[in-house]
């Protein structure tokens, strides 16, 4: 099913699998056909289908995914207890739908309404339950799951290197592209044993294995001769995958476009390029183009860290072949509302030459700024400009499939705890619970107060951006192809503030996804996307130019203008801070940064402090941060039926 082209692919399966049955068949047999029988009818297939599209769903309203299938995955779906990581189907996707960390986990109950064999089991129990004069019968519920090693008489496993997950590979039934069919009683219970992480108290430990002996995953011989031990997830016997399994290999995307800021460069992710634009290897477009097939799939990269919708525009005007890609996305608007300025003015505050109040009034001035063009219903104000973008690249591509991908900005702060209200991200001073600064109060504490008024802004311009995309689709002719995507619930425990064993600010917090300045990237796990620290090369470069030169603190505002190098606006900045402060602590690094270049001092911690990267970075996304993006994208994807 394909929500984008509007059409339906079938193959011979679904017309002469065993376990699948026409509707007029069962119901010939109704006094004893049950729910999982009725369920395995074509209607109720089709049902299933029918859910991940926008007409049968409603405008704006969430398609259907496809969570678990048959009877036993729904009902654990919807009781709770549906562990992702169980099912063979689940190990094709290189995204996950229930993600815990970097892999499948349990799946919330509420995903029970988004799933597609949900609303066929619903639909089936209630049409042959009218037509049979009876309350057509439900399968046996599935046992609870069970706790602690599980005992099979399965012979021992000679081969150390054997994968618990392959013994017997997953049969599946080819069908014709894109509708293969996974017959589930095809697979053995063992392809459901899943590794054992954790055991019960209350449960005997087995006999570990010699330690010269090198076992599955999982797996501890007991005394008993051809015996195995191991946790084992409840069996999925009873499902058929109607939809095709997604390899990659099979997606209908031509090429892709990315369009936007720093947050779509990822700005500080991987290595990070020296140029203007400041991308990081690890940014979402970067993700989902090698999600997508990565050489595959034509891909042009516009993005450009600290455009303004006119750089946008510019982004528009320098596509080179927009009749090609079919997918495109874009992040913007954070840097018309001055988004670097209510940072600097309401958080790091480094001038320490100026009083708390006066930081105060600039980060109320910044912000005021900031709600003034988010206000603005008129043709300059951010709504009409990001929907006149928008509306440009539909018209520039020219393609009826093609479909813009628009992202939200994410909330900074978890605003409900108070151990916060002690922790500061100044610049100079950043820790918790730092000495008085009395009279001064130049240390600006990340209060409740101050968390929720930030995130209240992003908010705001999220909302903006959502009606930007109503716009332009009502403008288009009221097409579906401009799509919102709300990455927020992706960062649900990610952001600053969360509750933890540690206080704020601590770089080394892997779960924290985003970087304040010097802070280190984090690994994606399992994806192998690393990059290079360029701390190391940018200090080269600086030792290469002679010195840190600054730029005049009266004109470097009008200099730059809009779409300025992050690193030319933070060089500005400084600038100007050293100029009110000639005797404070940015000015004293600035000059043992430049006795070091004097030196050459390639390990110069204090160049360190003024190398682009490290700076510019703050309050951007790390890298896991970038794979929540992509992953939020390709749900939407799905949703609108741009995947399958």
């Amino acid at each position: 099913m394909n929500d984008g082209t509007q059409t339906m692919n079938f193959c011979q399966n679904f017309f002469n699998h065993p376990q699948i049955t026409s509707t007029q068949t069962q119901l010939g047999n109704c006094a004893a056909v049950e729910l999982r029988e009725a369920q395995r009818t074509r209607a109720a297939i089709l049902v299933h289908e029918c859910t991940h599209i926008s007409y049968v769903m409603g405008p704006g309203a969430q398609q259907a995914l496809d969570y678990a299938y048959g009877y036993n995955g729904c009902f654990k779906l919807a009781e709770g207890t549906f562990d992702r990581s169980c099912v063979p189907y689940a190990k094709h996707h290189t995204f996950h739908l229930c993600p815990v960390g970097a892999v499948e986990g349990l799946c919330p109950p509420e995903r029970s309404a988004e799933n597609a064999d949900s609303y066929a089991f619903v639909a089936a129990g209630v049409y042959f339950s009218a037509q049979c004069g009876r309350i057509i019968a439900t399968p046996p519920n599935p046992p609870p799951l069970q706790s602690g090693p599980q005992c099979i008489s399965l012979g021992p496993i000679s081969d150390p290197n054997t994968d618990i997950t392959d013994l017997p590979k997953m049969t599946s039934l080819k069908g014709a592209k894109p509708t293969a069919l996974l017959d589930g009683p095809l697979i053995s219970s063992f392809a459901n044993a899943k590794p054992s992480h954790t055991e019960s108290a209350s449960s005997p430990a087995p006999t570990p294995a010699p330690s010269n002996t090198a076992m599955a995953s999982g797996l501890q011989p007991r005394q008993d001769a051809g015996v195995q031990c191991l946790d084992i997830c409840p069996l999925y016997d009873d499902y058929i995958v109607y939809d095709g399994v997604d390899t990659g290999n099979d997606l209908d995307i031509d090429g892709y476009v990315q369009f936007g800021d720093s947050f779509g460069a990822g700005m500080g992710t991987g290595s990070t390029s020296w140029d203007s634009c400041r991308i990081g290897s690890n940014n979402y477009g970067r993700l989902l183009h090698d999600w997508l097939g990565g050489n595959n799939i034509a891909f042009e990269q516009k993005v450009c860290s600290g455009d303004t919708t006119k750089g946008l525009n510019r982004q528009i005007d320098e596509w080179k072949d927009p009749q090609k890609p079919n997918l495109g996305t874009v992040s913007m608007g954070g840097n018309d509302l001055g988004f670097s300025d209510i940072v600097w003015h309401c958080v790091v505050t480094p001038n320490t030459a100026r009083l708390g109040s006066t930081s105060r009034t600039l980060c109320l001035e910044a912000e005021a700024k900031a709600n003034a063009l988010l206000d603005d219903n008129g043709p300059d104000g951010i709504r009409a400009k990001l929907s006149n973008a928008y509306t440009r690249i539909l018209l520039k591509s020219g393609r009826k499939d093609f479909h813009l991908y628009v992202t939200s900005y994410i909330k900074f702060f978890n605003p409900d705890y108070t151990d916060c209200d002690k922790s500061t991200f100044h610049y100079a001073w950043a820790s918790y619970n730092p000495p008085s600064d009395w009279p001064s109060n130049r240390i600006v504490y990340l209060t409740q107060d101050l968390r929720k008024e930030l995130n209240g802004l992003v908010d705001k311009l999220n909302k903006i951006i959502e009606a930007a995309v109503n716009d332009a689709n009502t403008a288009f002719g009221g097409v579906n192809q401009v799509h919102y995507v709300n990455v927020n619930p992706s960062f649900g425990t990610h952001r600053w503030c969360e509750p933890g064993p540690w206080h704020e600010p601590d770089p080394n917090v892997k779960s924290t996804w985003f970087f304040l300045s010097g802070w280190p990237d984090v690994s994606i796990d399992g994806q192998g996307l690393d990059g290079t620290d360029p701390t190391g090369e940018e200090i080269s470069h600086l030792i290469q130019d002679g010195s840190i030169k600054l730029p005049d603190a009266q004109t470097c505002e009008a200099d730059n203008g809009p779409d300025a190098d992050p690193y030319a606006w933070y060089m500005c900045r400084i600038s100007q801070t050293v100029s009110e402060d000639p005797n404070g602590p940015i000015a004293v690094e600035l000059a043992s940064a430049n006795a070091d270049i004097a030196k050459g001092d390639v390990s110069s911690q204090h160049i360190g402090f003024f190398t682009p990267t490290r700076q510019i970075k703050t309050f951007h996304p790390r890298s896991p941060g970038m794979l929540a993006y992509r992953d939020s994208i390709v749900k939407v994807m799905q949703q609108v039926g741009q995947l399958s």
